[in-house]
């Protein structure tokens, strides 16, 4: 009798549980149209939006009901061709004229198809042109914050034969990219302290040179781990910025593994998306929506 009454309380015990162990938000990528954005619609819900539709009306009725909204940014890859009227802004209104990583020709490395990486040099003029772009983001306040695609202490793309690199390139793009993310720490420090910076790529290259990036982004976004990858859940539970907003996003093979990623210690929000189109737009919601738990007090340097 006494056990039977305690079924009850041993079971909302057990879903209370299971609601605290699955602490992370939903994360949805909405790169081509705005499908099931409204779903994310709440605090605490974020989208990413992609290269051309960020004034689409949905990411900003998304912002009002509290949600926040990324701008996909693409600093270290520059298309081809011109890809549409938004995204040229960033490539210097013709992408042509943006400068390629000089190594170990100009224009030589490729990271994606039709596409070229870019003079990613400490201080080379494109970083200064991507940081005086990002800078009137800010300002204008129009998203919470930005993606920053493919940008992390390396490139991962196979593309991009980062193995056969000599050293002395390796630790110039590398350089570079901590380059970027500083400026655009010291950026919004001065601007708006609340923008938000992530980046599609780890800081550890599987040495130490990277590892100061870590400290100017609010986190990272880890794309389609496998799940109970050791690299991975320790990427996930590094501290980065000091800014009071923690972000560190998965992208999983569905929502089961969507769910399971929640419950790893470090990750904020996750996403459900993968196969073919991918990153149109949003999937249903793989988790609840819940507080947001790290936030603290800015210790700005």
């Amino acid at each position: 009798m006494r056990l039977i009454g305690c079924i009850p309380w041993l079971a909302a015990f057990a879903l209370m549980q299971a609601h605290r162990a699955e602490s992370a938000n939903p994360l949805g990528i909405a790169f081509k149209d705005t499908t099931n954005v409204s779903l994310y619609a709440q605090p605490t819900g974020m989208i990413v939006a992609g290269r051309c539709n960020r004034n689409e009306p949905a990411f900003r009725q998304a912002r009002s009901r509290g949600a926040e909204v990324l701008l996909y940014i693409s600093a270290t890859a520059r298309p081809d061709h011109r890809v549409c009227a938004l995204d040229n802004e960033l490539y210097m209104n013709d992408p042509t004229r943006v400068p390629l990583w000089p190594y170990p020709r100009e224009g030589e490395r490729v990271s994606y198809p039709k596409t070229h990486m870019t003079d990613m040099r400490p201080g080379s003029r494109w970083i200064l042109h991507v940081v005086d772009y990002v800078e009137q983001l800010m300002r204008d306040g129009q998203v919470d914050g930005v993606f920053l695609d493919s940008l992390g202490a390396r490139p991962w793309n196979k593309l991009a034969d980062w193995e056969s690199w000599p050293q002395q390139e390796k630790d110039a793009w590398t350089d570079g990219t901590i380059d970027l993310v500083r400026r655009l720490d010291e950026k919004r420090r001065a601007i708006n302290p609340g923008f938000i910076i992530v980046s599609n790529g780890a800081w550890d290259r599987g040495d130490a040179h990277g590892l100061s990036g870590e400290r100017y982004v609010d986190g990272i976004m880890l794309e389609h781990p496998k799940l109970g990858s050791k690299w991975h859940e320790k990427q996930a539970g590094k501290p980065f910025g000091d800014l009071g907003h923690r972000r560190v996003l998965v992208v999983a093979h569905g929502p089961d593994e969507a769910r399971a990623w929640a419950k790893v210690n470090g990750v904020t929000h996750v996403c459900s998306q993968f196969g073919a189109q991918e990153y149109e737009h949003p999937t249903e919601p793989p988790v609840p929506f819940e507080p947001l738990r790290d936030r603290k007090a800015s210790s700005s340097k």
